[in-house]
């Protein structure tokens, strides 16, 4: 973990990637600062450039979610007034049908619900890598890795105990980061892994660890932990390694202003994909999205608090990003002509569809929620059997141990499927042939 870098297969290469993008980052902005006088470079203009980078690279896939979203909430009339014959019905009959007209409409103009679900998916690789490399930056920046390992050898020179030394103040730290990277270290820990303990800890911490190990005369250490805390300056004097913690200060704002911003964000895209005539699904999502408008913030409060400053100002400015990227969304399509834009839709979705090779291939969401309704190709007699039980018990459950109006022969047919030995279905069918002699001996086990 931290500076013991990432390594799974997928966010191993993500994270690398993004360190290195960050280290260029921060090369720029110290020969940028160099010209102007800085001996140093702002970690914070660092990760406000950083965020800018990430969501400017990931705005087209943004784009194609929000553009995705757009089009649903226009052919939701459409969708209404074909499903209109299903209202109020809730039998599993009717919602089948209700559910094939709305994803024959969706396949029509090239949509489905699935499509902003799997942007989302492959975003969530590369914003948890973010993340990381914003937690640990010296991980990924060898100059500020180079200072750390100097200081570490400061303090091993200075006392042999200096692990324990380090570990008893980073104990008595108020920094939840600071805490969970105590716990990493274990018996014989890493130079990294110091390294790790030292980044996280605030100024406060610092001041205590330089008295425990008496060495405030230490030119070359003192002057690296000032490096720090002015690389690590934001406004009104905070220092982004510092968590705000549950104590009343200025560090509060951070969070404050940063649920504040995930609350507009998340409102403002309700409010962006909201229609008078949503079908049952929409407003599902929608009944999800007022949830998260509420529970996003909150969550936000509560990880700003006590997390680094530096993840609080990550979540700002990219609260900020999106908001300005939905309202952009919004302008260019209200500009529109929907009927216009819906025309061009179709025709895209009918080429798309004609250059398959099998046109009447259903997508991963159709094979997903025919199999949900029972309605497996029916390649063999097996795959029939299984259609008329899922239906049979889709539209209504009937157990055969507590009913006399059970068709034997509907009952028979399905004991005489063959499952594969082991499978769930074996087993289902063990449990049915065990109810049917139950019931034939009057119920008594």
């Amino acid at each position: 973990m931290f500076l013991t870098r990432e390594d799974g297969m997928i966010l191993g290469p993500v994270c690398w990637l993004l360190g290195k993008i960050f280290n260029w980052i921060y090369m720029f902005v110290g020969f940028i600062g160099s010209h102007m006088g800085f001996t140093y470079v702002n970690l914070s203009v660092c990760v406000i450039l950083f965020t800018f980078v990430l969501r400017g690279a990931l705005f087209p896939l943004y784009f194609k979610q929000q553009r995705s979203s757009k089009i649903m909430s226009f052919i939701q009339p459409e969708i209404a007034k074909a499903t209109k014959k299903y209202k109020g019905k809730t039998d599993q009959d009717s919602m089948m049908k209700q559910q094939q007209e709305t994803q024959k409409i969706q396949k029509k103009y090239g949509v489905s619900m699935a499509s902003g679900c799997l942007t989302s998916l492959i975003q969530l690789p590369i914003f948890y890598g973010l993340y990381r490399v914003i937690q640990n930056i010296p991980a990924y920046v060898p100059s500020m890795t180079t200072k750390y390992e100097e200081i570490v050898g400061i303090l091993k020179n200075a006392n042999s105990d200096y692990i324990n030394m380090i570990t008893n103040v980073a104990n008595e730290s108020k920094v939840s980061t600071v805490t969970m990277a105590v716990k990493q270290l274990g018996d014989e820990p890493t130079k990294n892994q110091i390294i790790d303990v030292l980044d996280k800890l605030s100024t406060s911490d610092w001041d205590k660890l330089i008295s425990a190990f008496n060495l405030s005369n230490d030119a070359t250490l003192t002057s690296y932990v000032d490096q720090f805390h002015n690389m690590n300056q934001f406004l009104f004097g905070l220092n982004i390694a510092d968590a705000p913690g549950w104590k009343l200060s200025i560090a509060l704002v951070v969070p404050i202003v940063s649920a504040l911003m995930q609350f507009l964000q998340t409102k403002i895209s309700m409010k962006s994909s909201q229609n008078s005539n949503m079908d049952s699904n929409q407003q599902t999502a929608n009944n999800m999205m007022k949830g998260m408008m509420y529970y996003m913030p909150i969550m936000s409060l509560i990880f700003c608090i006590t997390l680094p400053i530096a993840i609080g100002l990550y979540w700002i400015v990219g609260s900020v990003i999106m908001i300005i990227s939905q309202l952009i969304v919004d302008a260019y399509y209200n500009h529109q002509d929907k009927d216009e834009l819906l025309a061009k839709c179709a025709e895209k979705a009918a080429k798309k569809q004609a250059k398959k090779k099998n046109p009447d291939k259903k997508s991963f969401y159709e094979r997903m929620m025919d199999a949900q309704n029972g309605n497996v190709p029916t390649e063999n007699s097996q795959s029939e059997n299984i259609n008329k039980m899922a239906s049979s018990r889709l539209k209504s459950y009937v157990n055969p141990a507590h009913s006399v109006n059970v068709d034997s022969d509907d009952v028979t047919r399905r004991e005489n499927v063959n499952y594969k030995p082991g499978s769930i279905g074996a087993k289902a069918n063990i449990m049915l042939k065990y109810q049917n002699n139950s019931n034939d001996k009057g119920g008594n086990k």
